[in-house]
């Protein structure tokens, strides 16, 4: 008997807690509009997978895990679209925001 669980990859836990979730006014909209659903995106982040990253910043994301430093994902959702996912130093705060945004407050 095939199980329909079969193909499926083993869920990765959670690292750290992704704190207090803040979107960025831009990224509110699009997710308003059903356009894109940024929480898929926190949650792969909460799990070390920094998305698009080069391999610089994903050894930084590590090492800042372990040193209470921020980090930063970045994610591909169209050819033109990127989402960044950025916890802060002290794991308070999750913010996701478009390369072109500010510091979100």
């Amino acid at each position: 008997m095939l199980s329909i669980f079969q193909g499926r990859k083993p869920q990765v836990p959670p690292l750290f807690a992704p704190g207090t979730l803040k979107l960025s006014e831009k990224v509110h909209w699009l997710a308003s509009k059903s356009l894109i659903d940024p929480l898929p995106y926190v949650q792969r982040h909460v799990r070390g997978d920094w998305g698009e990253a080069s391999e610089a910043e994903c050894q930084l994301n590590d090492v800042a895990l372990e040193q209470g430093a921020p980090m930063t994902s970045r994610f591909k959702i169209t050819p033109r679209l990127f989402l960044l996912v950025i916890t802060s130093d002290d794991q308070r705060t999750t913010v996701v925001q478009l390369p072109e945004e500010g510091a979100v407050n």
